[in-house]
This record gives structure tokens, sequence and C-alpha cells, in this order.
């Protein structure tokens, strides 16, 4: 797993928010409908980033927060934002794909990990990410996450609309790397990340001891519709870029 393709944009990464509309319509309303009530709970956020949904996390009621980023420069940036709002989350440096020593097993109720697993360059990395999240869990615990659809569109412009453009390549195969491009605070962004089939992701997790894997259905807010119209969003849900898992422990 790369670690430095935010590094230069750790500061303004929290745009996202502002550039990317299906992150704000799509992506919260449906994550935290997946999530339920956090109250209490102990949560480990992986690919943390700059602690968008980490403090998101915290400030629903969660219990103990942790978040767990590859990028050193996204964690500065985390634990600065930690400390204009004094939270309680702490963040930690580290390969969600590797064991981390502060990470302790069996520890968390619950596992996030947003826009995270399909920066699996392999299979055995894939494996590797969905163990962290697995040895992290107490028995029941569960992992909410996202990951590329492999069957995304291949115009590049398909998602400009939601502020972003993909570069599929033609044939696409089990690990193809798409190329996306989007900004934030002004600046250009360009992403990497692979291309694996349903099959795989839920093969890897159980592997990984995830008993059970759904594929919940993107909600899209209403104030999302409100702004941008029904047929708007019917693009983004015929062909979603990433597609939401939920696998219990």
């Amino acid at each position: 797993m790369g670690s430095t393709q935010y590094d230069e944009t750790a500061e303004v990464y929290d745009d996202t928010l502002n550039v990317l509309t299906y992150a704000r319509h799509a992506e919260e309303p449906t994550f935290r409908a997946v999530m339920g009530d956090v109250s209490g709970l102990d949560v480990l956020d992986l690919g943390a980033g700059t602690g968008i949904w980490t403090r998101r996390i915290k400030r629903a009621g969660a219990g103990r927060v942790v978040g767990l980023e590859i990028s050193a420069a996204m964690v500065e940036t985390a634990r600065e934002r930690e400390a204009d709002e004094l939270l309680g989350i702490v963040y930690h440096v580290g390969d969600v794909s590797q064991v981390h020593e502060d990470i302790e097993p069996a520890a968390f109720d619950l596992v996030t990990g947003v826009n995270v697993l399909h920066y699996s360059a392999s299979r055995d990395e894939l494996v590797a990410m969905c163990r962290t999240a697995s040895r992290a869990l107490r028995p029941g615990g569960r992992l909410v996450t996202n990951c590329a659809n492999y069957d995304m569109a291949d115009e590049p412009d398909y998602y400009g609309p939601f502020g972003i453009t993909a570069t599929v390549p033609r044939p696409r195969a089990e690990g193809s790397k798409v190329r996306a491009h989007t900004t934030m605070g002004g600046r250009p962004v360009d992403i990497e990340f692979y291309l694996w089939l349903a099959s795989t992701y839920e093969s890897a997790l159980r592997e990984a001891g995830f008993t059970q894997v759904r594929w919940p259905a993107w909600q899209i807010s209403e104030e999302g519709i409100a702004q941008y119209g029904e047929e708007y969003w019917q693009r983004y849900i015929d062909h979603p870029p990433t597609l939401v898992i939920e696998a219990v422990k």
C-alpha cells in the first residue's frame, strides 16, 4: 500500500467534502445508516486520513476512537485537528496491511475504513488488510467499509459531475490499476487504486475470519436530491464508483 499519494495535500484533504458531491450526499448518509448507533462503541478507523470520519464517529457518541493511517503527513494534520477540538481521538501512523503494535487485538466493537481496501495491489495485501480489521474486532464485531466497484464506468468523464475523473484500463482485469483525478483545496490531485471482483473481496474477508458479508445499497441524502435532482443521482446509482461492505466477525 503506497504511503505518499496524499502527503502533499494532507492539509486540504478535508476539502473532499466540498469537491466530491457523493462524499457528502452518498457516502455520509450511507455509512451513518450502515454503522447505526455508535454510542459507547470502541471504534478503529482504518485509513483514517486527516480524521474526517474519526471525528464524525466520536461526535456521534462513540467511546474510544482510534485512527490508523499510513501517511505521516495525514496523521500530523489529524493530530492538529484534534488539538483544535479535543475529542480524545488517538492516531497512529501505520500500514493497514501490517500488524501494528499499538492496535490491540479483540479490542474494538466496530472497524471502519472509507476508501482504503482498494489500495491493495495484490490479493495477499487485501487479505492482510482484512486480517487487520478482523484481528482488532471482538467476536461479533463489524467492519463497515467500501471498495472500488470492479464494474465502475470506464468513460473517463462519467464521474465528472461528482468531482472526479477516472481512467479504467481496457480490457479491465483483476488487479487493474485505475488512475483518478480530482482537486482538493484548489490543487490537482492524482489517485491510483486497484480493481478486484466482489467475489474476491468476499473470499478475502472470509479468509480473514469474517463469517457474514453483505453489500448495502447506497443511500442519497434528501438534501442531495433536492439540490441536484434525481436524474443526477441515478447516474451514480447505476454505476457507483465504489460499493459498500458490511462484514461480521
